[in-house]
């Protein structure tokens, strides 16, 4: 190979002559641009990173929620585009939870139970001082220690409200507010674990909400399960998510109108449909100083026997468990 390039190439050298004033532009030019290359490194080490997130720098992204999902189209590798044409986002193989049978052992399944507990929520849980109405959903909660919990979920102007809720009692048991001045950093991506651990991949998207400050977390909260003073907070689309108006249940629809409002009530279930509306609700706030980034979130769970067991037999859903509910 260095036998051909020797023979191919050819050395040209050629003398360029510079006058005093020339040159001394030009250095004041590279100077200038050395400086600003400096500072922007600078700023980079400078930039605390997301802790936890996968998340390379506090920068926002440019990525967005432009295109059809791909989810339902099974796309994976995008034929190439035109420089034209806008960025489409391009989403992860999805592992479907449960099957048809399965999940119609969840409370939620049955129709108007969610929108009835959500309904409910809103009307005792809502102040005009919480800002104006944007949404509501349920959605899984991935916590801290891996653990899956089923959370009716609330969107404001000013907050995001988190909601523990009884199917079977159907009764509020639990809330925490998160206000949205409070966030620093927002990460929608493919939930991911560390390169060492032995829990298997997800295959699944979700949206973590941040107010840590790119600080690490406590031992004394890492290291508690029971704490209340995780500084994020991680959801994931709810199962029934899969199961709402997918090829099996076409036929089952006399109009159009009946198929559209079915649409809408899966988008209920959707992850990525809260996160839209949480991203403009954040962009529409001047005085927020949240970033926003488009990239993998990591779970920092290595083993996770107790979380796979929880998980598998769904323990943060209610549900019909043979002869019991729970």
């Amino acid at each position: 190979m260095s036998d051909i390039l020797d023979d191919d190439l050819e050395l040209r050298v050629g003398t360029l002559q510079l006058t005093s004033d020339n040159a001394n532009a030009d250095n004041r030019v590279d100077n200038a641009s050395d400086s600003k290359s400096s500072n922007k490194n600078k700023n980079q080490l400078n930039a605390n990173p997301s802790v936890l997130s996968g998340a390379d720098s506090l920068s926002s992204s440019t990525s967005s929620f432009a295109g059809r999902d791909a989810r339902a189209e099974g796309i994976s590798n995008p034929e190439p585009r035109n420089a034209a044409e806008p960025e489409r986002t391009v989403y992860p193989r999805y592992d479907v939870p449960f099957n048809r049978e399965n999940i119609k052992d969840f409370f939620t399944f049955r129709k108007g139970v969610v929108e009835n507990a959500i309904q409910e929520c809103i009307t005792a849980l809502l102040f005009p001082e919480d800002g104006e109405y944007l949404g509501s959903w349920l959605l899984t909660e991935i916590t801290l220690w891996d653990n899956e919990k089923e959370r009716i979920v609330l969107l404001t102007s000013r907050l995001v409200m988190t909601i523990k809720y009884d199917f079977i009692a159907m009764k509020q048991l639990d809330f925490k507010k998160t206000y949205l001045d409070d966030l620093d950093t927002i990460v929608i991506g493919e939930l991911v674990y560390p390169p060492s651990s032995l829990v298997p991949e997800r295959n699944l998207r979700g949206v973590r909400l941040m107010w840590n400050k790119g600080e690490p977390l406590s031992l004394k909260t890492a290291w508690n399960p029971f704490s209340q003073d995780v500084p994020f907070i991680t959801f994931a689309s709810h199962p029934i998510f899969w199961h709402k108006d997918n090829e099996g249940m076409k036929d089952l629809f006399s109009s159009d109108q009946e198929r559209d409002g079915t649409l809408e009530e899966r988008a209920m279930y959707d992850m990525e449909t809260f996160a839209q509306k949480l991203q403009r609700a954040i962009e529409a706030m001047t005085s927020s100083a949240c970033c926003i980034h488009h990239s993998p979130i990591v779970i920092q769970s290595y083993l996770g026997v107790t979380s796979l067991l929880h998980n598998k037999i769904s323990l943060g859903f209610f549900k019909v468990r043979g002869k019991f509910s729970f």
